[in-house]
């Protein structure tokens, strides 16, 4: 994503992908320790890791790179059942869960931007947390179609979140200060919400999910405090917009994956083909803006910089709900107009997708109300969220190429639309002379 300001970790800077061991241990603290030949199995220490030089970066290993693509397995059986059954009872389980699912890679990228040493220890605890989501997402099938499997989700969820306090545990036997204050809030908070998904295993349905509901909210309200409590210190910006960037690229690309998969088979007419190539058009516009146009500066902004994260959720979820429309579009290309569902697994998608990134752009310390990028976003989302609302007598293949022009509309505005921020939004340029 575009930076205004970009930032690395004063403590440690990650070694690059093809450094050999002679390297590693040149760069590696005083304190650590090494088993085994060239020294892959190494014990350091957890450290608060924070900002210092603007000029540094801190980049994501290859293990957190891995520890993704599990996660998008689950992203994956999330999605499916919205072609089997997108019904509107299914779209709330799909929101709801999403954002279960992802909140679950959310605590593990926290705590890896704060005190990840990439140790031996920290391997093998993120390698149960990865053991834990697989069974998480075996079981999300069934949870979605509400046909049961909410006892294992919830039994995996808690092995996951055991697993992460033991690591905050860890953290908080070797730092002192700020980062001991900062491994007590979470350590606290979580502990009191894995108790909750623990009790829920034991109590029936629906007051299981209503358990699963108020842990949620706590979990969520735990890193507001978290964030305040380090104020001399900033997070390590850029390695939090990278994991965010990574996690956004596979969850598009596993929605193309989906897409390619679901229509494997399928006897393309000229209109699927039309619907198959705009969507793609879609994609490829979606990538544009989030990587090359997003602001992300108010990841800087202390506390505030939680708008980003949090704002990712519909962001993430709307990106998989147009994979699934997409898929549903192309194979219903010869009807007379698209379902309801289908039209809001398209256009409600991308709907919040663009509200999300407003959110994200209005959340910068230089932009306003009155900006141009901000304001071409929530109209964007408007005219999207009208079209699934009011489509119903559109052609498949004319609402496809609506919300493309809508798309690739806002595309162009925010590639011509100058980067000095509020004060060039909707005025026209002093004249001269």
């Amino acid at each position: 994503m575009a930076r205004r300001s970009s930032t690395g970790d004063q403590s440690a800077t990650p070694l690059p992908p093809d450094a050999g061991p002679a390297s590693a241990a040149e760069a590696a603290p005083s304190n650590a320790r090494y088993l085994g030949v060239g020294g892959t199995f190494r014990f350091e220490p957890p450290r608060l890791r924070t900002t210092g030089d603007p000029d540094e970066q801190r980049h994501a290993t290859w293990f957190e790179l891995f520890f993704d693509l599990v996660f998008a397995a689950a992203v994956a059986q999330l999605g499916a059942p919205l072609v089997h059954e997108p019904s509107a009872a299914v779209f709330a389980r799909f929101a709801a869960l999403f954002v279960v699912v992802v909140w679950a890679w959310v605590l593990y990228t926290l705590y890896a931007n704060r005190f990840d040493t990439d140790d031996l220890i920290f391997r093998l605890a993120k390698s149960g947390a990865m053991l834990a989501i697989a069974a998480i997402a075996v079981n999300l099938h069934r949870v979605m179609s509400g046909q049961g499997g909410s006892v294992g989700f919830a039994a995996g969820y808690v092995v996951l979140r055991l697993l992460l306090i033991g690591l905050y545990l860890r953290a908080r036997r070797h730092v002192a200060g700020e980062g001991r204050r900062l491994t007590d809030i979470y350590i606290v908070g979580y502990s009191a919400t894995t108790g909750l998904w623990l009790v829920s295993i034991f109590v029936p349905s629906p007051y299981r999910y209503e358990l699963w509901g108020v842990a949620m909210v706590i979990d969520l309200a735990v890193p507001t405090r978290a964030w305040a409590a380090l104020k001399s210190h900033s997070i390590a910006i850029s390695h939090l917009t990278e994991r965010f960037g990574t996690f956004f690229i596979i969850v598009l690309g596993e929605s193309v994956v989906a897409v390619v998969a679901g229509v494997s088979g399928f006897e393309f007419t000229f209109d699927s083909w039309v619907i198959a190539g705009l969507c793609f058009v879609v994609t490829l516009a979606m990538w544009w803006i989030y990587f090359d146009l997003a602001d992300t500066s108010v990841v800087g902004r202390g506390a505030l910089g939680l708008v980003y994260v949090y704002a990712h959720f519909p962001l993430l979820a709307g990106v998989a709900a147009f994979g699934e429309g997409t898929r549903l579009a192309v194979t219903k290309a010869a009807d007379a107009s698209l379902s309801a569902d289908t039209r809001w697994a398209l256009a409600g998608g991308i709907g919040a997708f663009a509200l999300s990134l407003a959110v994200i752009h209005l959340g910068a310390e230089w932009t306003s109300l009155r900006d141009r990028t901000f304001l071409g976003r929530i109209g964007l989302a408007a005219a999207t969220l009208t079209l699934a609302a009011l489509g119903g007598r559109l052609s498949p293949v004319l609402f496809v190429v609506l919300v493309t022009a809508a798309v690739l509309g806002q595309l162009l505005l925010e590639a011509f639309t100058p980067r000095g921020g509020a004060a060039t939004v909707w005025q026209p340029e002093p004249s001269v002379g």
